[in-house]
């Protein structure tokens, strides 16, 4: 690591002065056992995580600089890398504007506080997309920020792929963050090119979320809206804990819902109803950069099933 360290320095020396150049990452190594709403149940240890982040930044001077970040997940063992969020950032005087490739996860779980390593994501909520996308972000106050972006069709990556066809999806974001103290207040909306095209097509989301640090507990909740071309509508809901209850010792929790309401002729009518789910945890510091996690899940995977689905898992993690 220290050798990685000098060679990256020793690089970043050369190309400018001024630039700075850091490495880090993460390592997890868990044991997860699943079952589906069938009873069906699979389980298993193995890498959970395994990504390595370089980060490189250089003063341009007169209040500009640029930034870059690139995110290397080495994948399963033998099945070589993949690339994750990137970005190249130019902040100026008056605000930031980056370039860059994302992996997002679910907007309510990250707006409510994100609070458990296992979240609901892919599973009652939305599965996490990636969309190439320019964003700009500005100060407006003390604590509060304006952002105004386009986002490029998910899983539509690299030059030349991006709004291929009549239905797919780039998205016109709009958004607020207010920062300040305990509080971090949010709320966004979206608008969606080539609405119309199908009755799936999406017209339009809104977005509002907040946490608040209680000293002794940090709260949230967040709550998306999607409104569709054929009248459905998709509403997403969390809320989250977490609470530390030693020097060492914390515990987290999520709950989650996600309804669907559309008309009997629309495409989404099969998906009417209400999904929901919820997540719980330990985590015990062994140091700073290593710990140990353990969780518990329910979640109603598709509407009628006979029963939920659940998972548990333990999970060591370290940061470096």
């Amino acid at each position: 690591m220290k050798k990685t360290m000098i060679a990256l320095a020793a690089i970043a020396a050369v190309g400018a002065a001024s630039a700075q150049v850091t490495l880090s990452g993460e390592f997890a190594y868990g044991y997860l056992s699943s079952t589906n709403a069938a009873g069906v149940t699979t389980s298993g240890g193995g890498r959970d995580t395994a990504q390595l982040v370089i980060s490189a930044k250089e003063d341009l001077g007169n209040g500009f600089s640029a930034a870059v970040s690139m995110k290397l997940n080495t994948g399963s063992f033998g099945a070589g890398a993949a690339s994750d969020d990137q970005s190249l950032t130019l902040t100026t005087p008056v605000g930031a504007a980056s370039f860059l490739i994302t992996r997002s996860g679910n907007w309510v779980t990250g707006a409510s506080g994100g609070a458990t390593w296992y979240g609901l994501d892919g599973y009652n909520l939305a599965a996490r997309t990636a969309r190439d996308g320019i964003v700009f972000t500005a100060p407006l106050a003390p604590g509060l920020t304006a952002t105004v972006g386009l986002l490029e069709p998910s899983n539509m990556l690299g030059e030349g792929n991006g709004n291929q066809g009549t239905t797919k999806q780039s998205v016109y974001n709009f958004a607020g963050k207010y920062a300040t103290g305990p509080i971090v207040a949010q709320a966004a909306y979206l608008s969606y090119t080539n609405a119309g095209a199908t009755d799936l097509t999406a017209d339009s989301a809104t977005r509002i979320g907040a946490t608040y640090d209680l000293g002794v507990a940090k709260i949230g909740a967040a709550m998306q809206t999607a409104k569709y071309s054929a009248g459905a509508t998709n509403t997403e809901t969390a809320f989250s804990i977490s609470a530390p209850l030693g020097t060492n010792l914390s515990v987290a929790g999520m709950y989650a819902t996600n309804k669907t309401e559309a008309s009997a002729t629309s495409a989404q009518a099969a998906a009417n109803g209400t999904r929901n789910g919820y997540t719980l945890q330990a985590q015990y510091n062994l140091s700073k950069r290593t710990y140990v996690i353990g969780g518990t899940g329910t979640y109603t995977a598709a509407i009628g099933d006979a029963k939920d689905s659940s998972f548990t898992h333990l999970t060591l993690v370290h940061d470096f």
